[in-house]
């Protein structure tokens, strides 16, 4: 069964919570779907029906007659840090709860299946292909706990302390909370704000594919 550019529409819509994921209107039935996080991974001429883009305000008049479908801040919620249940599960994480500061859902915390450090480092990696920086916890006998945060500041980082994380996962390193999380005892590992969104975009597209299976994708990552 084919896809109908709607159909997708929709599906992101229910997916993400996007009011309007239809950015641009293109041919109706989608057998093609290229996506991409910004429209600098795309080549100038892209063989597909729509396109999806994550900062999809930036296509403008790029790629006339393709449809253009965009989802901003539910990816970023749902396929990136912070409240990221796909990664959580991947990863084998248990007790997953939300972390909620200042009436906000900003991400989770859970226990992983690693007992140490290097463990956790090791599957991180494996999961997402490295991490920009990082620094260990201070040695503690209780089980290993961490955080998925979608930012990092002295106020967030205290708040997850107290909940007993020792480890603070976040996509950018701001030096400003350094030393609140060194003067806490938390390990700290900045995944990479690009480095996130890339595993997120190539979730979406084993989602899309299970949810459309006659339709052909391909993820387009730096320009290639």
């Amino acid at each position: 069964m084919t896809a109908t550019l709607q159909e997708l529409a929709d599906w992101l819509r229910a997916e993400f919570g996007e009011q309007q994921p239809l950015k641009r209107d293109g041919p109706p039935t989608v057998r093609r779907l290229a996506l991409a996080l910004e429209p600098a991974d795309l080549p100038p001429e892209v063989d597909a029906d729509a396109l999806f883009v994550h900062r999809s305000l930036r296509v403008g008049h790029s790629w006339p007659g393709l449809g253009v479908l965009g989802v901003h801040d539910g990816f970023d919620l749902a396929l990136a840090t912070g409240p990221n249940y796909r990664l959580a599960h991947t990863l084998g994480w248990r007790d997953v709860r939300q972390v909620v500061w200042k009436s906000e859902v900003r991400g989770l915390i859970a226990t992983p299946p690693q007992g140490n450090w290097a463990d956790l480092q090791a599957a991180l990696h494996a999961e997402l292909g490295g991490e920009d920086s990082s620094w260990p916890p201070a040695p503690s006998a209780q089980p290993l706990k961490l955080a998925l945060m979608n930012a990092m500041n002295p106020g967030l980082i205290e708040h997850v302390a107290a909940q007993g994380v020792q480890v603070y996962l976040t996509g950018q390193l701001r030096p400003s909370a350094s030393a609140a999380a060194h003067a806490l005892g938390l390990g700290v590992i900045a995944l990479g704000h690009r480095r996130t969104e890339e595993w997120g975009l190539r979730r979406l597209a084993q989602e899309l594919g299970a949810a459309f299976p006659d339709l052909q994708l391909r993820v387009y990552s730096g320009g290639s």
